[in-house]
């Protein structure tokens, strides 16, 4: 392994690790004793809670305290009946020097290669994992591996802003001697969250079963170790270096069972494991977030034009997929991504889509791809000005339906501002938009049918 000092016009120094394959060393795992308490925020980040009984001397005191994760050093709350906190110092796992690249797990690098002074030899990437035959990044959304043939070598900044793996050293000031319990709360980079549902839609009977998990991501230098966890959803306020969220007590008497109602916490969700919190560093762990559900469920086709979507003679949109059912359950549904079979055929795939923290009561619409078989043409029929200065357009819609089930299909025309429809073939929705044509036609299974309408704007639109 070759290490350097450089510089930029940004940072003091830097420190560059050239490493081949071979000399990447496994990290440590550093599986340790389980803490009482953590919570993951599906932001990313954790807060851990953490009581041991500490044997103290009355006065002045250095006590060791083991950290479970990366610490921010900022983030630390002590509390303890007679126990002040005084100062502390952050110390990192002793391996960490001797095997730097194992102790950057879960940050981000550097990948550069050549001289590395083009941008197209340079890509940002997150360190995932690291063995003796291969390193794994995540680059753009995806897992590469790099080997000794690789051309890409691994970089990244020294600026000290965060503390490795490791533990503490507290300074303490004790009323008197004796042992007592101490708590510390603080929070820990790497890990993070986020739900996965898969669902089997039954258009026949218009039923959705929606199965969801937690998908927890420990892209972090330590081993995450709990006897209790949480899961938490929500969009919590982001203030300080990196954006961690707040400190907060988890009591020891709030513990539920992950198949029952989430706990409300403030404005977020809590979701509780029913089982000991345990993944490997860089591992990725999936558990069930709550009970199956089920919902009524619609399944409808759209088309939307733009006011200046001319078309072209004999071109075809095709429609979109959407899936809408209201979260009628007493469950919120944090933000995930949701994967839909159809419940028809074997094998099948409807499509997937990402949904946001939706509370109980919400509606929800997934968009699922476009329909083989729902297409229509467009074409602007005339486009005239009036004798009293307005302007009138007739467009013309073929909507065709080749399947061999019928289709309720949505149309959404934009138009000009202040635009009226003084005519139309089929009739419109009711309450529709400012400046929006909209209907709801049904198509009947192999048939086709045209929309044919008019619309009048005033000349200053």
């Amino acid at each position: 392994m070759i290490c350097k000092q450089s510089a930029n016009a940004t940072l003091a120094a830097a420190l560059v690790c050239l490493l081949p394959a071979a000399a990447w060393a496994a990290p440590n795992d550093g599986a340790s004793e389980p803490v009482d308490a953590m919570a993951l925020y599906n932001q990313g980040a954790a807060v851990v809670q953490d009581t041991r009984e500490l044997s103290l001397a009355a006065g002045a005191q250095q006590i060791g305290w083991p950290v479970a994760g990366r610490l921010r050093t900022d983030t630390l709350w002590l509390q303890g009946t007679g126990v002040r906190l005084t100062g502390f110092a952050a110390s990192t796992q002793s391996d960490a020097a001797a095997d730097p690249l194992a102790a950057r797990i879960g940050q981000s690098v550097t990948l550069v290669r050549d001289d590395g002074t083009s941008p197209a030899d340079q890509r940002e990437a997150t360190l995932v994992s690291a063995s003796a035959e291969a390193v794994y990044v995540r680059v753009d959304g995806r897992i590469e591996r790099l080997t000794a043939a690789s051309p890409w070598q691994i970089t990244w900044p020294v600026d000290g802003s965060t503390t490795q793996s490791g533990g503490l050293n507290l300074e303490l000031e004790a009323d008197k001697a004796g042992s007592t319990p101490v708590t510390a709360t603080y929070q820990i980079d790497g890990p993070s969250w986020q739900a996965s549902y898969t669902g089997r839609f039954d258009a026949s009977t218009g039923h959705l079963s929606l199965v969801s998990m937690a998908v927890i991501d420990n892209s972090g230098g330590a081993h995450l170790a709990a006897d209790k966890a949480w899961l938490v959803a929500g969009d919590i306020a982001r203030a300080g270096r990196g954006g961690m969220p707040q400190p907060m007590m988890m009591a020891r008497s709030e513990a539920k069972m992950a198949d029952s109602a989430p706990e409300a916490a403030g404005d977020t969700y809590r979701y509780q494991l029913d089982e000991p919190l345990d993944v490997p560093a860089g591992g990725v762990r999936a558990v069930s977030l709550m009970a199956p559900l089920g919902f009524d469920a619609t399944r409808r086709y759209r088309f939307t034009h733009g006011w200046y979507d001319d078309g072209r003679d004999g071109a075809r949109d095709h429609a979109e997929i959407r899936l809408s059912f209201d979260n009628d359950s007493d469950r919120p549904l944090p933000a995930g991504v949701v994967r839909v079979y159809d419940g028809a055929a074997e094998a099948r795939l409807m499509g997937s889509d990402q949904i946001n923290d939706t509370p109980t009561g919400a509606p929800v619409t997934l968009t699922l791809g476009r329909s083989f078989d729902i297409t229509s043409s467009r074409q602007i029929v005339s486009d005239d000005a009036a004798n009293d200065g307005a302007h009138e357009r007739t467009v013309k819609l073929t909507l065709h339906n080749a399947g061999a089930q019928p289709a309720a299909v949505d149309v959404i025309e934009q138009l000009p501002q202040g635009a009226t429809i003084v005519s139309s073939s089929i009739g419109q929705q009711k309450d529709t938009p400012a400046n929006t044509g909209t209907w709801s036609i049904d198509l009947a299974a192999d048939s086709q049918r045209q929309l044919i309408y008019t619309v009048r704007w005033p000349d200053n639109a």
